[in-house]
């Protein structure tokens, strides 16, 4: 059957198991630092910052299901008295670990009409969300490139003026899927996308973040996180994704994906 779909943006993912030493149980065993050793790996991949949150589901420790590094860069949506903000990532390349070749790579993302494209689709998903909440939104004309530790990204950060009551958490609820995530348009994109991936993507993706009485809060999305699967504490399932437009090339999405795998892997395997 063919099927004509007018589809401009989808974003697809891929998982991996990690399994740990015999016998370890990451949920409960402890580390020199007296630290449970999957808190710890939020540390490292937050670089000391204390911004992860560590869902669980149950009453006891036993039953912690996912881990999510809130932490990262891309923020879904901050609400500050009144001021709104939102940080779009979309468009990426892998770092060569060599600064020189690293600068030459972030000209040439910034000069990719592919990643372009794939970012301004993502940018406009949070503009046209964020409209209707705002009395005015700022949209920078370009992205800028933002160097993370093991890839850069296009990155444009929205601003907005609050017109209405909507809290920090319903401005999330607006914005959930972005392009990044979901696809646009996503009527068509995000139906398409539980066809095609084959897979279940439980909390990946999701907004995770706080809220204060008044309304104000921040909320990101947990692109950098692992799941345990059916309570097995000496393996966890770890989620990677990427943007997929008219331009792309399927070997150099696949290793963008394995570039995102890593930050998830390093923190799980430091010693």
């Amino acid at each position: 059957m063919l099927r004509f779909l007018r589809v401009r943006r989808l974003a697809v993912i891929d998982s991996v198991e990690v399994e740990f030493e015999p016998g370890l149980n990451v949920l409960t065993g402890e580390t020199g630092a007296g630290k449970s050793i999957l808190v710890e790996a939020v540390g490292l991949l937050l670089g000391g910052r204390a911004s992860g949150d560590l869902v669980r589901t149950g009453e006891d420790a036993a039953s912690i299901e996912a881990i999510f590094a809130s932490g990262g860069e891309e923020l879904l949506v901050r609400r500050d008295q009144g001021l709104v903000l939102s940080r779009v990532l979309a468009g990426t390349i892998r770092r060569s670990g060599d600064d020189a070749r690293d600068l030459a790579l972030a000209a040439s993302l910034a000069r990719s009409s592919k990643d372009l494209e794939e970012h301004e689709y993502a940018v406009r998903s949070v503009a046209e969300s964020l409209a209707p909440h705002c009395s005015s939104v700022n949209v920078p004309e370009t992205p800028f490139v933002l160097h993370l530790s093991n890839v850069m990204h296009l990155a444009t950060d929205v601003a907005g003026v609050a017109a209405d009551h909507a809290t920090s958490l319903a401005l999330a609820a607006s914005l959930h899927p972005t392009a990044a995530v979901g696809g646009t348009p996503a009527d068509v994109a995000v139906p398409l996308i539980g066809e095609l991936e084959g897979m279940d993507r439980g909390r990946y993706a999701g907004p995770v973040g706080w809220m204060d009485a008044s309304g104000d809060g921040e909320w990101g999305i947990a692109l950098r996180c692992g799941r345990f699967d059916d309570g097995d504490p000496s393996a966890m399932r770890l989620f990677a994704g990427c943007g997929i437009v008219a331009g792309s090339d399927p070997e150099a999405e696949a290793a963008e994906a394995e570039a995102k795998f890593l930050p998830m892997r390093d923190a799980l395997t430091a010693t």
